[in-house]
């Protein structure tokens, strides 16, 4: 595909206006339109970026504005109609991770992306964060052996279920909201499948707080020749925490051993009225995106200008939705969940 790329966004909140500042910051993009259920949030963002076309429906962007790909950022469960309904008008796909929270839903993006013959990625940015480059270079060069453990927490503080995503935490589940982070990472790093999944999960403040979803889950994913990892994410750190999110890694191969701490690669700024730390793996400066977000929007248009496919694929995706089904269906069931 010659020439620029002409992108809408469907879905303009917080995470959809991080997808436009980044399309925005590449030369080779146009934005062409934007679509939010939402008219106020819709013309606002189009206004922001400049875009000329704005919709308060997705299908009427699909057919009415000249688009080659979009992304899809609405809520966690309701990706699959957008994505279908993109992949039928022959237009490539940026999801937000996780591909679904269903894994017929998953399965049936999949399907319909290739059966159309679109490319599709789901959007599992961190991969992009410099540690984790680092780290996958140090393992493909074979400096670490092979794979034994990996302890991987990825956690929230109070406010993200209950004022960031307030109208629709509970209809998602953490390890689709942010294990499938943790779970994408270290299968990538492993290199390996998983084959079994037990998980436990605690419920009790935020039911309190009147959002039907559980504080936390903990889970033990077996993967394959005899691998294992420990994935840990809740959503009820306190809000006086000075990052929102707490985000960690320990990988044990038979060569060594590697760490990451997202808390220790940040500015740390203390005023006398307050004290925080500004993330450095993902931010704003003098006016542009800059970090791993933007170099994970940056992979899917150069892929997709490129006439090549992108990576985390629909195929990636649907190996962490299963994982972090699993890990839901474990948890309510109080049992092991065998993974084909």
């Amino acid at each position: 595909m010659a020439g620029r790329l002409r992108v809408g966004v469907i879905g303009v909140g917080l995470q959809g206006r991080s997808h436009l500042a980044c399309y925005a910051a590449l030369p080779q993009v146009e934005i062409a339109a934007v679509a939010d259920l939402e008219a106020d949030r819709a013309r606002d963002a189009a206004d922001q970026f400049g875009v000329a076309r704005w919709y308060t429906s997705y299908q009427e962007m699909l057919e009415d504005a000249p688009l080659d790909a979009v992304s899809v950022v609405t809520p966690d469960d309701v990706h699959i109609e957008p994505c279908l309904a993109a992949a039928a008008r022959g237009k490539h796909i940026l999801v937000e991770k996780p591909l679904a929270t269903k894994v017929a839903d998953g399965e049936a993006i999949v399907a319909a992306a290739r059966k159309a013959g679109v490319r599709l990625m789901v959007n599992f940015s961190n991969r992009w964060q410099l540690p984790m480059i680092l780290a996958k270079d140090a393992i493909v060069k074979g400096e670490m052996g092979d794979p034994v453990y990996a302890y991987a927490r990825l956690s929230n503080t109070l406010s993200v279920p209950t004022e960031m995503l307030r109208g629709w935490s509970a209809r998602t589940r953490l390890p689709f909201w942010l294990m499938s982070h943790t779970v994408d990472r270290v299968r990538w790093l492993f290199g390996r499948e998983a084959r079994r999944v037990y998980a436990v999960a605690r419920s009790g403040i935020l039911t309190g707080l009147g959002f039907d979803t559980p504080d936390a889950y903990v889970a033990t994913v077996e993967f394959e020749g005899e691998a294992f990892a420990c994935f840990e994410s809740c959503w009820i750190l306190p809000n006086s925490l000075p990052a929102v999110v707490d985000n960690r890694m320990e990988l044990i191969f038979t060569g060594g051993v590697l760490e990451f701490d997202a808390g220790d690669m940040c500015l740390h700024r203390a005023t006398p009225e307050k004290y925080r730390r500004s993330g450095i793996l993902w931010t704003e400066a003098m006016g542009e995106p800059r970090g791993f977000v933007l170099e994970a929007i940056k992979h899917f248009v150069e892929s997709v200008l490129g006439g090549k496919d992108p990576g985390p694929s629909g195929d990636d995706g649907l190996a962490v939705l299963r994982v972090t089904a699993a890990v839901v269906q474990s948890a309510e069931e109080r049992r092991i969940v065998e993974l084909a």
